[in-house]
């Protein structure tokens, strides 16, 4: 077997990237496991709000220069809007703006970074995971073993499972995970606003989007409680018929598994830890996931390092930093069910009411500041 590492991550997203730069940058020797070689496709909205950037300049200095510098943001907007099926409910400027960036260029920023600071890349899939000896067995054969493993391998983390049968965590896709669906579509096939735009009503528990990029439109639709992929593509292509957009075949409709609301409030067990989606640390009420994921990554890296190798204290430390997140995601995964949660027949005239009293608190939530969770 070998060299033993400080730290195994599984998972090259900005989660496991994030763990990986932090610790490296302290001088432990970091494996990063990532089963697909970078850049790769990541299906997601791609939109960043004001704490990711803030958090991002804090770890990475210069970070915002770089996103600019390298192409990998795709569009800035002041302007958005909230809307349901019928009507238009809030069309406001924001006072900072949603930035929008290509997801699988950002992602390799991130992985580079990782690299520069000392991780070990290596392009291999986790098969297997040994709690006792701490070792991860990959699907080419290697076995790799180290102090500690950061499980960052996503929503429907095999690390988590595995956990989940020695009943020390909750099973991934267990509690409100929702099942999401989008396409890019050239702006040529369809008229769209050149403001993100959010859409309620649609569908139960959950919500559609329209995001301008560069040349094409992020669209898609998830739910919570609608978990038939057939039902969510026809509403996604309902949703686009109304934008103009006629032929299904200019588009590759692809699902994935948005964690909101599946979070662990002890994501750990021994010298493991679970980070960003595979701990379903996305936001329970509109699903942003990027800004967690860097931050509880952040949290892993610093837990690892003052627990002194000491496995029990890591968990706890690390559940204590992330106790803050929890609570509120509890919070929102609560107005959630109140909003989100109506009947669609019911949620235009809730929404119509609701959205001019709270829009500028709302707004200030999504966006809002580092460590204001």
């Amino acid at each position: 077997m070998g060299k033993i590492y400080d730290v195994i991550i599984i998972g090259g997203g900005p989660a496991g990237a994030t763990a990986g730069l932090n610790l490296a940058r302290r001088g432990l020797n970091v494996l990063l496991l990532e089963k697909k070689s970078m850049p790769r496709f990541k299906l997601c909205g791609g939109m960043i709000t004001r704490k990711t950037i803030e958090l991002a300049e804090e770890i990475h200095p210069g970070f915002y220069s770089q996103l600019e510098q390298e192409g990998i943001i795709e569009n800035q907007c002041l302007t958005y809007l909230i809307k349901t099926e019928n009507r238009n409910l809030h069309t406001a400027r924001a006072r900072h703006p949603f930035v929008l960036i290509n997801r699988e260029k950002y992602d390799f920023l991130w992985i580079k970074s990782a690299i520069q600071e000392g991780v070990q890349l290596k392009v291999e899939k986790a098969a297997k995971v040994d709690f006792s000896g701490c070792t991860v067995v990959t699907s080419s054969g290697n076995t790799y073993r180290g102090k500690f493993i950061l499980a960052a391998d996503g929503a429907g983390s095999r690390v988590r499972l595995e956990l989940a049968r020695k009943k020390v965590v909750s099973p991934p896709r267990s509690g409100y995970a929702a099942l999401a669906v989008e396409t890019f579509v050239p702006k040529v096939y369809g008229s769209f606003s050149d403001s993100p735009e959010l859409i309620l009503g649609l569908i139960k528990d959950g919500y559609a989007w329209s995001f301008p990029c560069s040349k094409v439109q992020a669209v898609g639709i998830c739910s919570a409680k609608q978990k038939d992929g057939r039902l969510l593509k026809q509403r996604l292509l309902y949703l686009l018929k109304s934008y103009g957009v006629a032929d299904k075949n200019q588009m590759k409709i692809q699902a994935s598994l948005l964690p909101y609301g599946d979070y662990e409030p002890r994501p750990g067990y021994r010298n493991v830890l679970l980070v960003g989606d595979a701990a379903g640390l996305a936001e329970p009420l509109l699903g942003e996931g990027i800004y967690f994921a860097h931050a509880s990554g952040n949290m892993a890296a610093r837990a690892v390092l003052e627990s002194k190798g000491i496995a029990h204290a890591c968990v706890d430390l690390y559940a204590g930093y992330l106790g803050k997140i929890i609570s509120s995601m509890r919070k929102r995964l609560l107005l959630r069910k109140l909003t989100l949660g109506l009947p669609p027949f019911l949620a235009d005239k809730a929404f119509s009411f609701l959205l001019p009293l709270i829009a500028l608190r709302l707004e200030e939530k999504i966006q809002g500041r580092h460590g204001d969770y």
